[in-house]
């Protein structure tokens, strides 16, 4: 036994020379050297897997922690320290964080976080959030009008389960992208997607959402329960689950919260709570549900949409004071959607309704039908005489279509 001991002895004496040696190496500057550029190394890696990071405006640096949270205690000491980054902090920080837009913020000062950045992440998220204008090329078997038709359907959907707004427009967004990222999907498919989009808008947003056995009940026996799982998880690998688009709805409702910003600083309230004329809400609602029917407005961005339609609702000043864009920005938009305005005329402005176990205070915020396809048909068959009337060599004027102003009228 006692040589048996001796033996473990000498060789735990010869493994605590081993530590030693090891940790008068691990001191030398060359090894301090390397293991300080492996533990920026990870920091780079750890910065590329963010999104967004918000940035120091005085030092240009991250105002938020950037260390890992798997970094060993003498690493965390490293990041810890003050490290020389000279050389280096242009290739770790060159096209790490988003450019700022051109875009002038219209928001003022806001007490829970700084207005400039809000501001320049949601235009940001909407350069993220693209769709393809071409995405029915991609379909043969597809057309325009199976299109409007099945958003047509997901607003009865969502106005007889009492759905918002929100939702629908979410909704609206997954299967525009969708489709944009797919080829060749057939169209006794395209009922599937259309409700799983719903299906998915509805857990993001809702408090109580449908049950899934409702969403397969309103197909009427076309779309099972199993089929609407499977098409789920396919839809947001394709969308690679980002889910978060800034919507026409977002959009509307800054834009009216900025129209009423006296009331808002008046009153001393919160920008982040409604402060606008429930109806005035609901007649631009109106115009853009209409327009988000063609596919003509895939074309345009959701800011540039929502502020067109305040231009038709409201004034021209409202709409270009309240979203920052310029005249040249939003002029196409305009004219496109003056058709789809006229109609809506035509057809009687929508009023504010009230619906049971709703608070009153937030109706407006759910989806309601008030177009039809037939009026979608009228504006189109409007915008189709425009268009080859502009194509002629002395174009007609239709009554309505709104011109750019004159150079010198122009708003900034």
């Amino acid at each position: 036994m006692s040589r048996k001991s001796d033996r473990l002895a000498k060789k735990a004496k010869e493994s605590d020379r081993r530590e030693s040696k090891k940790r008068k190496a691990s001191t030398s500057p060359e090894v301090e050297e390397s293991r300080k550029m492996n533990v920026l190394r990870r920091r780079r890696q750890f910065q590329i897997q963010n999104s967004w990071i918000p940035i120091s405006e005085s030092t240009g640096f991250p105002t938020c922690s950037l260390i890992p949270t798997d970094l060993s205690s003498h690493e965390s000491e490293l990041l810890a320290t003050p490290v020389d980054t000279e050389g280096h902090s242009k290739f770790q920080f060159r096209n790490l964080f988003p450019m700022s837009s051109m875009r002038s913020s219209p928001l003022p000062i806001l007490d829970w976080a700084d207005s400039r950045e809000v501001w320049e992440v949601m235009v940001q998220r909407e350069c993220l959030y693209a769709r393809d204008e071409t995405l029915l090329d991609r379909h043969p078997s597809l057309h325009a009008k199976m299109r409007s038709i099945l958003l047509d359907w997901l607003i009865e959907v969502c106005e007889v389960y009492r759905l918002h707004r929100e939702t629908y427009y979410l909704a609206q967004d997954f299967l525009d992208r969708y489709l944009s990222t797919q080829s060749d999907i057939p169209k006794s498919r395209l009922q599937l997607i259309g409700i799983t989009a719903l299906f998915i808008a509805a857990k993001l947003e809702e408090i109580y959402p449908p049950r899934l056995t409702e969403f397969a009940y309103v197909t009427d026996g076309a779309c099972t329960e199993a089929e609407i799982l499977s098409e789920e998880l396919v839809m947001l690998k394709a969308l690679n689950w980002d889910l978060s688009p800034v919507t026409v709805n977002t959009w509307l409702n800054v834009y009216l919260q900025l129209c009423h910003l006296h009331r808002i600083e008046e009153s001393g309230q919160n920008f982040a709570f409604p402060n606008y004329s429930p109806s005035m809400f609901v007649q631009v609602a109106q115009l853009l549900d209409l327009c988000v029917l063609d596919i003509g407005c895939v074309q345009y961005r959701y800011s540039i949409l929502a502020a067109s339609a305040l231009y038709h609702i409201a004034s021209p000043e409202i709409s270009l004071q309240v979203s920052g864009l310029k005249w040249d920005d939003m002029a196409a938009c305009v004219q496109w959607m003056t058709v789809f305005a006229i109609a809506v005329r035509e057809s009687g402005i929508a009023q504010l309704r009230y619906f049971s176990q709703v608070f009153a205070e937030d109706s407006h915020n759910i989806q309601t039908h008030v177009n039809d396809l037939n009026t979608l048909e009228r504006a189109q068959e409007r915008q189709s005489q425009i268009t080859s009337s502009s194509s002629r060599s002395s174009p007609v004027l239709v009554p309505g279509v709104l011109t750019p102003p004159h150079s010198a009228k122009k708003l900034s």
